[in-house]
């Protein structure tokens, strides 16, 4: 297994930015990746279906027709047979006019019809976010079906065909919410009548009607009688006090049930005010406003409604609204809401929940909280309007400093040992997470992921488009060990633009360098090479060593993977020189460990050998637990392959150990892989299994493509030797599969045991 370790790269703090992988058994480990063939069984279903909907709504209007249509829809599809085209709904309605909440309550209508789970995304077709691609969303629906990130194809092509297998018979829901455009939605399509899809979008989506066969349904505004009973239900017998009154907050609100929410709920918190002196107070603002006739532009009334709402909030409330419309995160929670808003988390949380109230702000499942889409727009709006400049960008400081040196701290916590290569923080910087132990910090980190990839967009390419580099250094780590390949991609993509932007070529170059590293872990060989050597052309114009070493380290790396062992030999031995010069015995130790694993590759055992004790010499000098254990384990493989089996089995042992102790999966699964290839050459028994079977358990676990064709070619080897010809053949195909996806020389070896050869793309 390929040493992937990398010693950081400085930062804007005189931070670090360290890639930390492992090696492998009998051959080079490329990591956990994402590979565009897959001829293995289908990811297995989550042990429980997913049910992702967004909770009910109170008081939800009764739309009754409307609901019996969607049922009789729901019937036409029950008995179909499995060729069947899959059923799609297309809810359009203009903005605030209940199409989330007419889809979401029918879908837990009729939950208990769709045993195998409900999914649910918000697109984010129209809003202040940047709308979620196609690809995006295949990989949010890949994971809620029980498929690792780091096993999720790269291409959308790929993904959509995943997902459509993944789908095939199973009875599900599938919500998409807010869609943009039929080319948006049409990759996301199961491909049979097992599933049921409902979009809503403001477009009518023609093309999703003529082309996919999509049945429409235009959410109009409320009926009069079902306005007036909503606010019956929201505001009780004042309704019937006063019905002119309640007549005409309907038509100021233009019969839209996010209006009539928000007029309710001022109503309600005023109940010793006759509701006919409420509705000429919002009759007045409509008129300061010089709105245009609500009838005409319902929007408008959602602003005349908010208006005459953010009126009665208190000061701090205000305010507190107006800079949540500068957040850049979708959700956010008490916390973050308070170094926005500059006060203390109690008060935050407080502000957050009169907000809710209000019905301008709404809890998520995970108690979190959210804004409408159009009242995100309306507090930005006011925030630009209301907050003099220096206060926006103060508060968006402390934002960004929180969420920047907090992603710092949580790494310390998880990644102590790397503390160095991290960004300190300045005295005074402002607050920053405390986290108590390691779940608390990997919890935070999952939790705000989409968050910190909001604030590197938002930085990106401006005046602080620093944080952008510095989360890019910062987060790497994180996002490679979960698999997050996508985020990674798309977070050092904005480290390079934001480094272009500031004319900064040495940060341009490092942020090259990772997502070259990224593509690695995908599989995308040429595309990595093809970003590494940037990287090295920058760097070495900036006369930078130290992060010469390290570009020259991973293309070297690449290269081995792709089994082009003099060149590689040629980038490892100047990144070995480089690393001499400097005195850096971690980047020694590795660049010789992937060079001894280059020379097993060309059957010069003893100079692996050689190559692979300096490196465990050097890491037990440095205390490097993790990289003794892949040195162990490589040197473990080399004994394999001289029938040494003793002193490989005891080599795997050590370093197995020393993944349990360290808590390193990709060490573990490659470790059992070793261990099960030399109990396979010492002594074949059935019991055999059971190492190669655990270490696919884990590389499955942790989406490491490579480990896990490893685990099916040794299970292969011991049905083979147990003369059971059809598994060991079943699984060599598994391995070759993979083999050939992540483009390794590899693959040439199974096709020798399996006798033949298998032209696969």
């Amino acid at each position: 297994m390929v040493s992937n370790n990398r010693k950081g790269d400085r930062g804007e703090f005189g931070a670090t930015n360290e890639m930390q992988g492992g090696s492998a058994g009998a051959v080079v480990q490329a990591g956990s990746i994402a590979g565009g063939v897959h001829l293995h069984p289908a990811q297995p279903a989550p042990a429980s279906p997913p049910h992702e909907l967004p909770p009910d709504v109170h008081a939800f209007t009764d739309r009754s027709d409307q609901l019996a249509e969607m049922d009789l829809l729901l019937a036409s599809t029950e008995g179909s047979p499995p060729t069947a085209a899959v059923v799609i709904c297309a809810i359009s309605g203009t903005a605030g006019v209940g199409k989330t909440a007419f889809a979401t309550h029918w879908a837990h209508r009729v939950s208990d019809r769709f045993p195998d789970g409900q999914l649910y995304i918000n697109l984010r077709g129209y809003g202040p976010d940047e709308v979620v691609s196609s690809e995006e969303a295949l990989a949010s629906l890949l994971r809620s079906m029980g498929v690792p990130n780091s096993d999720i194809p790269h291409g959308i092509d790929e993904r959509a065909a995943r997902f459509r297998s993944l789908a095939a018979g199973r009875r599900m829901l599938i919500v998409l919410d807010n869609a943009r455009s039929a080319d948006q939605v049409r990759p996301l399509l199961p491909g049979t009548s097992s599933c049921l899809v409902l979009v809503t979008s403001r477009d009518t989506l023609p093309g999703l009607i003529s082309r996919d066969g999509a049945r429409r349904m235009n959410l109009d505004l409320l009926p009069e009688a079902q306005a007036i009973a909503l606010l019956r239900t929201l505001i009780g017998s004042r309704v019937d006090d006063d019905p002119q009154a309640a007549r005409d907050l309907v038509q100021h609100c233009a019969r839209l049930p996010l209006a009539l929410r928000i007029a309710a709920d001022l109503a309600f918190t005023n109940e010793d005010v006759p509701l006919a002196e409420l509705v000429n107070d919002l009759a007045d603002e409509q008129s300061r406003l010089d709105l245009l006739d609500a009838g005409a532009d319902p929007y408008t009334a959602v602003r005349a409604v908010l208006s005459w709402s953010y009126r009665t909030l208190k000061p701090d409330e205000a305010r507190a609204l107006r800079l949540l419309g500068l957040h850049p995160g979708r959700e956010f929670d008490a916390i973050s809401t308070s170094v926005l808003v500059d006060t203390t988390p109690v008060r935050a949380g407080r502000l957050l929940d009169s907000l809710v109230r209000a019905h301008l702000l709404e809890r998520t499942r995970t108690k979190r909280y959210q804004m409408h889409d159009l009242l995100r727009v309306y507090a930005a709006d006011l925030a630009l309007q209301e907050e003099p400049q220096e206060a926006q960008e103060a508060a968006l400081r402390r934002l960004f400093d929180f969420f920047t040196y907090s992603a710092s701290a949580a790494m310390d916590v998880l990644f102590p040992h790397e503390k160095a290569r991290r960004p300190d923080i300045p005295p005074g910087s402002g607050a920053l997470m405390e986290f108590v132990d390691e779940d608390h910090a990997l919890r935070w980190l999952e939790t705000e992921r989409a968050t910190l990839l909001a604030v590197a967009a938002r930085t990106a390419q401006s005046s602080w488009a620093v944080y952008a580099i510095l989360l890019s250094t910062i987060l790497y780590r994180f996002l490679d060990i979960h698999g997050h390949f996508d985020e990674a991609v798309t977070l050092h993509t904005y480290a390079v633009a934001s480094a272009r932007s500031r004319g900064d070529a040495v940060s341009e170059g490092r942020a090259l360098h990772n997502l070259g590293t990224v593509y690695q872990r995908q599989g995308r060989y040429q595309e990595a090479v093809d970003h590494l050597r940037k990287a090295l052309e920058i760097i070495l114009q900036a006369d930078q060593p130290e992060v010469e070493a390290f570009v020259r380290s991973d293309l070297g790396l690449v290269l081995l993977l792709l089994g082009q062992y003099e060149p590689a030999l040629r980038e490892l031995g100047r990144a070995l020189r480089l690393f001499e010069e400097l005195d850096d015995l971690t980047g020694q130790g590795q660049v010789l460990n992937n060079m001894g694993l280059a020379f097993v590759r060309q059957n010069l055992l003893e100079e692996a050998l050689d190559h692979m004790r300096r490196s465990l010499v050097l890491f037990r000098g440095t205390g490097d637990r993790p990289r003794q254990g892949y040195a162990l384990n490589d040197i473990g493989a080399v004994y394999q392959r001289t029938g040494n089996h003793v002193e490989a089995l005891d080599y795997h042992s050590e370093a197995l150990a020393v993944a349990r102790e360290t808590g390193d999966k990709a060490l573990e699964a490659a470790a059992l892989n070793g261990l099960g290839n030399t109990n396979r050459l010492f002594a074949l028994r059935e019991s055999v299994l059971e190492f190669h079977e655990q270490a696919l358990r884990i590389a499955e676990e942790i989406g490491d493509r490579y480990e896990q064709a490893q685990a099916h070619e040794g299970i292969a080897g011991v049905h083979d030797g147990l003369g059971r010809a059809e598994d060991a053949r079943d699984h060599w195909r598994r391995a070759l599969s993979i083999y050939v996806s992540l483009g390794s020389p590899d693959a040439d070896r199974v096709r020798s045991s399996l006798g033949e050869v298998i032209d696969l793309p």
